[in-house]
């Protein structure tokens, strides 16, 4: 029985070979994985670490593809995508369990509508819960770390376990959740509002995202914020918007984003990437840090 076997036997939805990263990304860019895996479930997700680990092959996890750029060689071993089977809200008390693939948008919403207050910010990020735990995501002055009451995930020896508050740190655009396992679900302490308003609070959010941010294939914000200065501003006082390598440009509406208006590559972006911080590296002596992930093989 060869691999692609091995996984059609234990996984619902199967195996997909050579599947093309594009069609998973929100910059519309990146190569083949060599074997893409939807689980249904936690218990197909510990089989698919546990026989990666058998196989020794690497594994990468990803939700929506946001904050994401895959080179155009693609990557190699296993991706799994943790997607609807992931997606879930349930209420409990003043809080709220949520799965790993859950938008962060509906989430949001789901809140409000419940009546409860402290994510109203997550109108204004995309993404799914689990990426935004992992790197600490935040909005307007808030982070999602700081709800996270508990979270679950399968360690890559297969095992689930459940963290605590006590055992997870969280910092500007970091955390220690990096590395430990594969995130399953979170609860949310949260606290009781008023649904009219915080539905108001939400869709402000959302609108204001859609007065900043450009509406062609990006991947959010591209670097991190520096202290004392938001990165959009230095890339535009450098002289930064409106440059391009190849199709893919820095976005005349907010010079923190590299939009894709079609027919880019992985390769123009990465390449475009390393052009703005060496405009702000010489205007500012500021090394910017890239705020999203780079993955995979170079062609």
């Amino acid at each position: 029985m060869n691999l692609k076997q091995e996984f059609e036997r234990c996984l619902q939805a199967g195996v997909k070979e050579n599947e093309p990263m594009s069609v998973h990304t929100s910059w519309q860019v990146g190569g083949p994985a060599d074997y893409y895996l939807l689980p249904a479930d936690e218990a197909e997700l510990r089989e698919i670490v546990r026989l990666g680990k058998k196989k020794g092959l690497p594994l990468f996890v990803f939700g929506n593809g946001t904050n994401l750029l895959v080179r155009d060689g693609g990557i190699r071993g296993l991706v799994v995508h943790i997607g609807d089977p992931f997606s879930y809200i349930r209420r409990e008390n003043d809080s709220l369990r949520a799965g790993a693939g859950t938008s962060l948008t509906l989430l949001a919403r789901r809140a409000a509508q419940e009546g409860l207050q402290g994510l109203g910010f997550g109108g204004g990020i995309p993404g799914s819960l689990g990426g935004a735990l992992v790197m600490n995501a935040g909005a307007f002055g808030s982070y999602i770390g700081r709800l996270a009451a508990e979270i679950r995930m399968v360690r890559f020896d297969g095992e689930a376990v459940t963290l605590g508050r006590q055992e997870t740190e969280f910092g500007y655009r970091r955390s220690n959740l990096a590395g430990k396992g594969i995130i399953v679900e979170a609860l949310l302490e949260l606290a009781p509002g008023d649904p009219a308003e915080l539905q108001s609070e939400v869709e402000g959010y959302l609108a204001e995202r859609r007065r900043r941010h450009p509406a062609l294939p990006s991947a959010g914000s591209v670097f991190r914020n520096p202290a004392h200065r938001p990165a959009g501003s230095l890339i535009e006082e450098a002289g930064g918007k409106g440059l391009a390598v190849g199709p893919a440009r820095v976005s005349q509406q907010h010079a923190n984003f590299i939009v894709n208006p079609g027919g880019a590559t992985a390769g123009d972006i990465e390449r475009l990437i390393g052009e703005v911080q060496r405009l702000v590296q010489e205007k500012f002596a500021v090394e910017l840090q890239p705020e999203v992930r780079i993955i995979g093989e170079k062609r």
